[in-house]
């Protein structure tokens, strides 16, 4: 509610103002307070001053009460085997005027436009008699109710069979819903208290999972719409663990609430996992937040009715897959790791850039690289810091970040901020038309990730006892706790502060985050027991996929640009036809000539584009692939010096 009486609050006081500074004089508030029970005797000045201030007292008093009745929702189940969801919007105390009722269009965690309305018809209006209401249909994702007298009761279907963090998955299974997805909205009513509730009779097995507050009614609360659409909700067979986290002499509730197939064991081993995964992350900023309601609640789904995704919200995460417990926890761990680090990093330690977040449209933020790149880097470190992976199996995960981000052409053309404003294009985003980011786009995801684990070595390095950690402690202490919007240079001043060396942060925000540039990640690596080994010494590489059927051998992908391929002009969709004059029709024919080719030397190529005879020539180009491991791995005796770093590194 404090939106809401924040907003009330400063209409008060306007209102005060306005009041008081009629005519620009000054009031006697002493002689008002004697004279209340004679109003008749007041000068007249007072007595206009007085009468006005009471009408606006009163005005906004009436306010106050309407606008805390608040919009519930019903849900009608009937339907779902269809995918189908009925749902009821009652909007009391509706202003004067047409009523608009909007469908969202984008959703907490995603940066994209995503049209739920798409899905929305069957369409209606009522008032409080049960009469119908006139309903227009304004722009996709709005709609008009006019010729109410303060209430209307508004009814549509939703249809839904995409189940994960993003969408709304509706069967005979579960309610698996995601708000914005889900739910349309007051225009103009966005502070007015919400109330969610879900009619189960005939499925007494069925349980409800989400952040929102239970109201005694059977009914599910949240203050305004804007938490209301960050509280994802499950509806089914759920199976609940919880277990407690103590913070600040408060102890916190952490809800594991799962849908899956698999056996009461492995459930109760995965939520050993996530209560140390919860721990370790709290070990980084020195407490947990302050979770509205005391309780935290993990909305996991992990079964072939589902879609894999993770997604991040105040008091909640959905992780959904397809995967199971029994062959894939190794895997599904981190996501759960990542999305709760964003408990503090993007939820509470916000970029000023996606506050308050437009539901209405794409959400464009330069900080990605941070809220989640970072959050990125800690996801697999904070399994490692937990027992959960050992340091080999850590070393071997980051490599797959780290060829994709140093070998991908991408840096020419964006730094990590422009990457960032990139994500309205690619988080989850569709197009028809094919596009050249293999060639000029790295998520935002991994190079964030890199760019944490560069800062992080870099830091531990040069500054005994600092590491990226301390940065996070003090962002989470000036940005998180106070929930005051960060901006860049906030993130460069907390390296200059942790480190007390305001030229380090400067040099790597200029070099790595204005700029394109990146410290020698193998002299870090190397620095805390971990080494890099080429993949293919020696060994020539395309690095674009090739597909061999009838035709011939067939490009399908994008080349890389620097390419071989790329320098003899060949694109996406090109057939091969020879290489240094010998034939290639097969993949046998491939396999014969490609050890032929010699790193460095040039070669003829022959190729049809577009059914149009070309040739180029390139030069044979090494693979750049490589290997991270441990130096024990790699073969090789570990120092107690290096032992020490890289166990402070990935331990503490």
């Amino acid at each position: 509610m404090d939106v809401f009486y924040t907003s009330l609050a400063g209409e008060i006081t306007c209102a005060l103002h306005i009041v008081l500074n009629i005519q620009k004089r000054s009031v006697n508030w002493a002689s008002i307070k004697k004279s209340q029970n004679k109003r008749m005797s007041m000068p007249s000045p007072i007595r206009s001053y007085y009468s006005t201030l009471c009408l606006v007292v009163s005005l906004l008093s009436f306010q106050l009460l309407t606008a805390q009745a608040p919009i519930q929702y019903h849900l009608n189940l009937d339907d779902i085997n269809h995918h189908e969801l009925n749902i009821t919007v009652e909007f009391p105390s509706v202003p004067l005027g047409d009523l608009q009722v909007r469908m969202p269009r984008a959703s907490p965690g995603r940066y994209a436009v995503h049209n739920f309305a798409k899905n929305v018809y069957d369409v209606k209006a009522f008032d409080r008699e049960g009469k119908p209401l006139s309903v227009y249909k304004t722009s996709p994702q709005e709609w008009e109710v006019v010729g109410h007298s303060g209430y209307v009761r508004f009814t549509y279907t939703l249809f839904g069979n995409s189940g994960d963090g993003t969408y709304t998955g509706i069967d005979n299974r579960k309610l698996h819903m995601n708000m914005p997805a889900t739910f349309v909205y007051g225009v103009e009513m966005e502070n007015r208290p919400i109330e969610l509730c879900v009619d189960l009779s005939g499925r007494e097995e069925w349980e409800i999972a989400t952040q929102l507050k239970a109201l005694e009614s059977d009914c599910y609360w949240a203050p305004n719409y804007y938490y209301f659409f960050d509280s994802p909700t499950m509806v089914g067979e759920i199976d609940f663990r919880r277990f407690q986290s103590e913070s600040n002499g408060k102890e916190y509730t952490i809800e594991v609430a799962m849908m899956h197939e698999g056996t009461d064991e492995e459930l109760d081993s995965y939520v050993e996992w996530v209560q140390k995964v919860v721990e370790a992350q709290k070990e980084v900023y020195g407490e947990l937040p302050d979770f509205d309601f005391g309780r935290y609640t993990f909305l996991t789904s992990y079964n072939p009715w589902i879609n894999g995704d993770g997604m991040e919200h105040r008091n909640s995460t959905v992780c959904s897959s397809k995967g199971n417990l029994a062959n894939n926890a190794n895997r599904l761990i981190g996501t759960i790791s990542h999305e709760f680090f964003h408990a503090w990093n993007v939820e509470r330690i916000r970029p000023q850039s996606l506050e308050p977040f437009n539901f209405d449209d794409a959400n464009m933020s330069g900080e990605l690289w941070f809220a989640e790149g970072f959050t990125s880097y800690y996801d697999d470190l904070i399994l490692c810091r937990a027992g959960i992976i050992s340091p080999d199996e850590y070393a071997r995960g980051i490599t797959g970040t780290l060829n994709y981000v140093l070998n991908s052409p991408g840096r020419q053309y964006r730094n990590p901020i422009e990457m960032s404003y990139n994500a309205p294009f690619v988080d989850d985003a569709t197009a028809n038309d094919e596009t050249n980011f293999s060639n000029n786009f790295i998520s935002y995801y991994s190079y964030g990730a890199v760019l944490g684990l560069c800062l992080d070595l870099s830091i531990r390095k040069a500054y005994e006892g600092k590491s990226l950690d301390d940065v996070m402690k003090y962002l989470w202490a000036t940005h998180g706790k106070t929930e005051v919007p960060y901006e860049i240079p906030d993130l460069q001043k907390a390296v200059a502060e942790v480190t007390g060396d305001e030229k380090f942060a400067s040099t790597f925000f200029q070099a790595s985050i204005y700029g394109s540039a990146l410290p020698d990640i193998p002299a870090l690596l190397q620095h805390f027991g971990l080494v890099v080994k080429q993949r293919g010494p020696g060994k020539v590489a395309f690095r674009t996929r090739v597909s061999f059927g009838e035709e011939g051998a067939i490009l399908k992908g994008n080349v890389v640009h620097g390419g071989a391929l790329h320098e003899a002009g060949l694109v996406n969709g090109d057939m091969i036809q020879a290489i240094d004059g010998k034939v290639i029709k097969t993949k046998e024919d491939w396999d014969v000539v490609m050890p032929t080719l010699k790193v460095g030397k040039s070669y003829s190529i022959e190729y049809l584009q577009n059914g149009i005879a070309a040739k180029g020539t390139f030069t044979a180009k090494e693979d750049p692939g490589f290997q991270v491991m441990t130096v024990e791995e790699a073969g090789a005796k570990i120092s107690k010096d290096l032992g020490m770093r890289r166990t402070d590194w990935l331990k503490h």
